[in-house]
């Protein structure tokens, strides 16, 4: 393990920021009130404020940090049809028709993404060359194909597998068995995307309010209350899009959110055609483990960015979860094992006990979350979504809508159980590494 990779020249925070600093200035005024506040400065609050704003809303957006300091501009970038869920148990769930609507809308939501970032000119390194799933072992890779079999047989699915003996065409690594190849998905510059959405959120007269974190929200008849640091404003609606962050202001959404740190590195620079050949196409890849691996080269082609969850006591400290995470990159690529580290963060994404997003209101209050590490197309989509549904637009509804959020007796949103879980998954992850 190379001396940079555990001393203090490692910067604990996120690569993207170097490009994309985040926002810092005075903040807004706050109105007395406004015809919706929103909760969280993420993809999905900025998302919902946007769309609410461009339709005539009046919109404050509080955040309890600096301006999209969570997930939005931490997170590996990618996207894609990234439900947890295979299409085969859904259909256990819920039915064969409605499973078909919740991953036909994931096609949906990629659009919205892919015509936003174009229609916006917004400059965030998008790359649409889909994305690739290693099979850790060759009972996984055949489960792949029964699975989608199942799909191209109900959907319009543009995937295909790729065996073992063609792997190299999607990434350089001995390690799979072979693997999933869709061509739905991308990835893009996180830090750069949000930013893109902010600029475009303040050009809508959005006041977006940092480091004014929202501790009561109350109702009386159709009007909420909230208390936001020194401030007290009044909102026809509320919006709480926290999702990994999601405190203690709104209990029932936190019981049904298990926040989960998952964490990052950047490989110091290397030559560019190595990085073309451990990752070809600057394609997004991804595997099957239990704690699964995320990874793609930078936007300059000259990095390798190397994305998981760290069992175990690595689970708290970025320094100790980078040396973790540059073992397993140097198992999927020996020839990296001389490589330095330059970067190593970790964030919070939010799972739901059931392991699908969930958006819709409860007490009046609209939400959107639980994207269970696959938010960045959905987030966008979702707080679009909520928009629209607060504005009483006849398009606003999705099949993930309403759908029953579960949690479980005695959880209080406080993952107690969630180190020993993470230590059993790398347990089992390591018979295969």
């Amino acid at each position: 393990m190379p001396a940079t990779a555990t001393t203090d020249d490692v910067k604990l925070e996120p690569f993207w920021w170097e490009a994309a600093p985040r926002p810092t200035g005075a903040a807004p005024d706050v109105p007395e009130r406004a015809d919706v506040a929103i909760v969280g400065s993420g993809y999905t609050g900025l998302s919902a404020a946007l769309t609410l704003a461009r339709g005539g809303a009046s919109v404050v957006v509080f955040e309890a940090g600096p301006i999209g300091q969570g997930a939005s501009s931490r997170n590996g970038g990618g996207y894609g049809h990234g439900l947890m869920v295979p299409f085969s148990e859904l259909t256990r769930r819920v039915g064969l028709e409605p499973a078909k609507a919740i991953f036909n809308e994931l096609s949906v939501s990629e659009k919205h993404l892919i015509d936003f970032v174009r229609d916006e000119g917004i400059e965030c390194h998008f790359v649409a060359r889909g994305r690739f799933t290693g099979a850790y072992a060759p009972a996984k890779y055949d489960s792949m194909a029964r699975e989608l079999e199942l799909q191209q047989k109900h959907l319009d699915v543009d995937a295909e597998m790729v065996p073992r003996a063609n792997q190299s065409s999607f990434v350089g690594t001995e390690l799979y068995h072979g693997g999933l190849w869709q061509r739905f998905g991308g990835h893009l510059h996180p830090a750069l995307y949000h930013q893109g959405l902010l600029d475009r959120v303040l050009d809508a007269g959005v006041a977006v309010v940092p480091e004014t974190r929202v501790t009561k929200i109350e109702r009386a008849g159709g009007e909420f209350t909230l208390t936001a640091g020194n401030h007290t404003i009044k909102a026809g609606n509320v919006v709480i899009a926290t999702n990994g962050y999601s405190g203690p202001v709104n209990g029932w959404l936190r019981r049904r959110l298990i926040p989960i740190q998952s964490q990052m590195i950047a490989t110091e620079p290397l030559d560019p055609a190595v990085v073309a050949r451990l990752l070809p196409e600057k394609r997004m890849v991804g595997d099957t483990y239990k704690l699964k691996h995320y990874y793609r080269a930078s936007p300059d082609g000259t990095r390798i960015l190397f994305g998981g969850r760290a069992g175990g006591e690595e689970i708290n400290d970025p320094k100790r979860s980078g040396i973790h995470l540059h073992r397993r990159l140097t198992r999927l690529f020996p020839e990296l094992a001389g490589v330095g580290l330059t970067h190593s963060w970790a964030g919070f994404v939010a799972f739901s006990f059931d392991y699908l997003p969930h958006m819709g209101v409860r007490d009046g209050i609209h939400y959107a979350m639980g994207y269970c590490g696959s938010g960045v197309m959905l987030s966008t989509y979702f707080g679009h979504k909520l928009g629209r549904r607060i504005l009483g637009a006849p398009d606003a509804g999705s099949p993930f809508e309403n759908r029953r959020f579960s949690t479980r007796p005695f959880y209080t949103g406080k993952p107690w159980f969630l180190s020993a879980v993470m230590a059993y998954y790398a347990w089992r992850d390591s018979r295969y590494l």
